[in-house]
């Protein structure tokens, strides 16, 4: 999983076209996925949140790819 702050410098240094993957697995449930399922369900709801309000802003929009069952990547493309 992507930090926030990671998020915000890559936002920074993007051009349009550029992708991050910044979550891999199932984020709705984290603690349901198959690679590394977490129980901190606060910090990935936050960086969800955060990468939405992005999208909200016209910034980035978003895309995810599915890899199989509860395991999606997760990525922002910079507009």
């Amino acid at each position: 999983m992507l930090s926030i702050k990671k998020f915000d410098e890559w936002v920074k240094k993007s051009n349009p076209g550029d992708k991050i993957t910044y979550y891999r697995g199932y984020i709705m449930a984290p603690h349901l996925q198959k690679l590394s399922p977490t129980m901190d369900e606060r910090r990935v709801k936050s960086l969800k949140n955060y990468v939405y309000k992005a999208y909200d802003s016209n910034i980035i929009t978003l895309v995810q790819r599915r890899h199989g069952d509860l395991d999606y990547e997760y990525i922002a493309v910079r507009i």
